[in-house]
């Protein structure tokens, strides 16, 4: 093991029960005092409690108030190549494991979930999209980009890196080829569908691949010849999905014309036109308070709205518009229909989305019931000991 010295970092006397706990943050508050006191950002580090004992080591960003990222409590293991190589072994042998059929795109390295905070890698086909949201992950940027071209040999490797997490780091947007020449359009099979997605511009990464089994499971439930409603469609997986399923239309409702576009080329590379299923370049909510007086027609509505509260603070404006979109869904509902009902926001767990779109079912005045806790596909776990890597949470309902 490579010889580091990591900066010391002890913690205010009675802070360490979150450490000891498993939680992989340490927040400044619960910080004395580092040793030295000036670090460069990314560094490694080991965390002590007020007596000086030993509990987890990590990395280290002064300028953040997530002051330490831990990555492993075995005494001498520090952040650096030799680790990270092994928790990328491990994170992709367990993708290898899932064993997904007719599926060429799915997440890799999940952040947290796999022991690798701030570093995520989606693969698309034979391409990877690699998205580092801290400065210990961007320490270690050339050895992932190294593993990642012997272990996959992809067409090319492109960093999307940008979003609220690198500003609270204190790190720009970057946008750029690690290796190969990136395109515009990348091909996918999910499920024996076919996608195009734009991994250089898209959104996340270029493609919700943490809706692949919610996909799957509102095909199963739309009924035959069913009416379906797609709002914030994006690039119109879920449209694909149902018209696969033999919807007799999927109307899908999204603001960007761009992803309106790229759905329509997904829907024709299925063998589909947007004639049969119109796509509506639209805000949800404006469509859905002029569906009014079509209530009752859709026999199946999804609502996968973005993120609504990216901060702490944005939690009540938007618990309000989570309430107003799934009270208006509820109403253009078919008796006996269902609704696919998401949050992407981690400021807004299940717990309080579920008091949500209870609220919003009293007053469409529906009766509404609980048919499965929805959440991500398996290749984005989410470590135990960190539950705001739980970030999607959903509700598939029947309505009455």
């Amino acid at each position: 093991m490579r010889n580091v010295n990591p900066v010391r970092v002890i913690l205010r006397n009675g802070r360490e029960k979150p450490v000891l706990n498993g939680h992989p943050w340490v927040f400044s508050g619960a910080i004395e005092r580092c040793e030295p006191a000036e670090v460069p950002a990314g560094s490694p580090c080991e965390v002590f409690d007020s007596r000086g004992n030993g509990l987890a080591s990590g990395y280290i960003n002064p300028a953040s108030q997530i002051t330490c990222r831990l990555v492993s409590r075995v005494p001498g293991e520090y952040w650096g190549a030799e680790l990270l190589r092994r928790r990328l072994e491990e994170a992709t042998a367990f993708r290898d494991s899932l064993g997904l059929k007719d599926t060429d795109c799915l997440r890799l390295v999940n952040a947290e979930g796999d022991g690798l905070p701030g570093i995520v890698v989606d693969r698309y086909a034979e391409a990877l999209v690699v998205e580092l949201t801290t400065a210990g992950a961007e320490s270690l940027r050339r050895e992932l980009s190294a593993w990642l071209e012997r272990r996959y040999k992809p067409s090319f490797i492109f960093e999307n890196s940008g979003g609220p997490a690198r500003s609270y780091e204190g790190l720009a947007e970057v946008r750029q080829a690690l290796a190969g020449v990136a395109a515009r359009r990348v091909a996918v099979t999910e499920y024996g569908h076919r996608f195009q997605v734009d991994p250089l511009e898209g959104q996340k990464t270029g493609f919700y691949l943490d809706q692949r089994e919610n996909r799957r499971l509102a095909a199963a439930w739309l009924k035959k010849q069913g009416r379906a409603l797609n709002l914030f469609s994006y690039t119109g997986a879920f449209a694909v999905y149902l018209a696969a399923a033999g919807a007799s239309a999927v109307t899908s409702v999204e603001t960007s014309e761009k992803a309106l576009e790229l759905a329509g080329e997904n829907l024709r590379l299925n063998g589909f036109s947007a004639e049969q299923h119109p796509l509506v370049r639209a805000d949800a909510f404006e469509y859905l308070r002029g569906a009014g007086e079509n209530s009752g027609r859709f026999d199946l509505v999804v609502v996968d709205p973005p993120p609504l509260a990216r901060q702490s603070a944005h939690v009540d404006k938007a618990s309000r518009a989570y309430k107003d979109i799934n009270r208006l869904a509820l109403g253009c509902i078919a008796g006996g229909g269902i609704l696919l009902t998401f949050t992407c926001s981690g400021h807004i767990g299940a717990k309080l989305f579920r008091q949500i779109v209870f609220a919003a079912a009293v007053e469409a005045n529906r009766r509404v019931r609980v048919l499965s806790l929805l959440g991500a596909g398996p290749d984005h776990p989410v470590s135990l000991f960190h539950p705001e890597g739980e970030y999607l949470s959903g509700l598939l309902l029947q309505v009455s």
